[in-house]
């Protein structure tokens, strides 16, 4: 859904590398790491990766309707967010 908003609307895909990706990304290879070696998953972490997956992909799809045009390496919404403000206060 994300890549296919930033496909419309930038004519490529992101690269915002936001903190939430990163640390979703991290869990989900600890995740696949432990499914090979332990002798069943783990619900816990299974629930907390998929959870933070959905929240960054929530945010990524947030931050391609906000942006107006292609950015990369964005933080994240919040300090997407502060910049936007600041922008508006005239600081």
């Amino acid at each position: 859904m994300q890549n296919c908003m930033a496909l419309i609307r930038y004519g490529k895909l992101t690269s915002f590398h936001t903190y939430a990706a990163k640390v979703a990304s991290v869990l989900q290879g600890v995740f696949l790491v432990l499914v090979f070696f332990l002798p069943e998953p783990v619900p816990f972490l299974f629930y907390l990766t998929a959870g933070l997956t959905i929240i960054d992909l929530a945010e990524e799809i947030l931050l391609v309707l906000i942006l107006p045009q292609w950015q990369a390496n964005v933080k994240g919404l919040y300090w997407m967010l502060r910049q936007i403000k600041k922008r508006g206060s005239g600081r």
